[in-house]
């Protein structure tokens, strides 16, 4: 008896421990959404390797899935307006200083539609390529917006 209470016991601390991590993760997750920008991009640490003058796209590369072939289109259309991209199919952090609501920008981010897109600095799962475009040119660093466009 007193074993089926300790049972009983574990079992109700391990669901309210699990809907109370649920509760805090929705709620830094609605916070770190709440600092995007005019664009819909948030503040990201940058991601290993990536030149921050460069729009990265990712998604699965070489996949029939639409999501897929929505980065594809989307890679090819900045090219064609020169803008600087690179199309991968992954992205890594270093996890040295970084707090949890990092942790929760970062989780609200990458677990979003596809695909996630960085620029500057910033990221966006699922952007249009007006967002994207608006989001490099307005950026800081970035001399796309004193090239006079012809």
């Amino acid at each position: 008896m007193n074993f089926a209470r300790f049972l009983l016991f574990v079992a109700a601390a391990g669901i309210g421990l699990y809907y109370w991590h649920q509760h805090q993760a929705a709620v830094a997750i609605s916070t770190a959404m709440a600092t995007a920008d005019a664009n819909g991009f948030v503040d990201l640490p940058p991601a290993r390797g990536q030149n921050p003058e460069t729009v990265y796209v990712v998604a699965a590369v070489n996949c029939p899935h639409e999501a897929a072939q929505r980065a594809d289109r989307l890679a090819k259309d900045l090219d064609d307006k020169g803008i600087p991209v690179v199309r991968t199919n992954n992205v890594g952090f270093t996890a040295v200083g970084v707090d949890q609501s990092t942790v929760d920008r970062i989780r609200a981010i990458m677990d979003g539609p596809l695909p996630i897109v960085f620029v500057h600095g910033r990221a966006k799962s699922a952007p249009s390529l007006e967002d994207v475009e608006a989001e490099f040119r307005s950026s800081p660093g970035s001399d796309a917006q004193e090239k006079p466009q012809y």
